[in-house]
């Protein structure tokens, strides 16, 4: 994964918010700083806060002073939202100790940012499987991945596709008997295999066994292969997809 603290801060308000907390339990695990924040509330209304740990305390400062020039979101709202509680305190203390919940921890299992994704697939033999990945996707922050069912009506359909595999980073090729004989498929591909940096990920069912990767290009591809029609299988082939777009399940 890369490093959080190295991205710039987001403007929306909810993704500040999970961007501090991933940034915080990101620096924990490399012991960067701990996971106790204490916050200390002045009478003039003003509040600073600081890590429990003084090893850690200086590289915590540069990180707040870098990133968010000392404008944080603030941490009842990451309370609010989960990533955060709260240690009981004595009624006569002006400080408040946070520490960060498992759920800050979960959201290092994401990429940092949603991968851009095209599936390419024949509709006859692949349909129900590219609604389930376009599914899955979705379920784990993808806003918008590929797949031709997008294309509206009146669209430059070749334009249209030529255009949304070259802005991607995934190729998901759905390959099932007789796929790469379709011409349009064999053109995706060619596409695809143009982008610098482009990962291509094939994923066999319905029976294929490989006829026509030689011929496209793809012999050398590793593949994630349902060898069955069950849903076991199924859901396997998903979980391996997607960590190969860097999700954790």
């Amino acid at each position: 994964m890369d490093n959080p603290l190295e991205q710039p801060a987001p403007l929306d308000p909810l993704e500040r918010v999970q961007a501090f907390a991933r940034d915080l339990a990101w620096g924990v695990l490399n012991r960067d700083w701990s996971a106790r924040l204490s916050v200390v509330a002045y009478a003039a209304g003003g509040s600073e806060f600081w890590q429990h740990n003084p090893k850690g305390h200086d590289s915590f400062v540069q990180y707040i002073e870098t990133k968010w020039q000392n404008e944080v979101p603030d941490l009842e709202l990451l309370r609010a939202l989960g990533y955060m509680h709260l240690e009981p305190v004595k009624e006569d203390s002006n400080s408040r100790v946070f520490i960060l919940s498992q759920s800050a921890f979960q959201l290092l299992e994401k990429p940092l940012a949603p991968p851009s994704v095209f599936i390419s697939y024949q509709r006859a033999t692949s349909s129900a499987l590219g609604l389930l990945v376009v599914a899955r996707l979705k379920a784990v922050g993808v806003p918008n991945p590929f797949i031709d069912m997008n294309i509206e009506g009146g669209d430059a359909w070749q334009q249209r596709i030529e255009s949304s595999i070259r802005g991607s980073r995934y190729f998901i090729l759905l390959l099932a008997p007789g796929t790469l004989d379709k011409e349009w498929v064999r053109y995706e591909i060619k596409i695809a295999q143009e982008v610098p940096g482009m990962t291509l990920i094939p994923i066999w069912h319905n029976g294929y066994r490989g006829e026509g990767l030689e011929a496209a290009g793809l012999s050398a591809r590793n593949a994630i292969r349902i060898v069955e029609e069950h849903t076991d299988q199924y859901e396997l082939a998903m979980i391996k997809l997607l960590n190969a777009l860097g999700y954790t399940p």
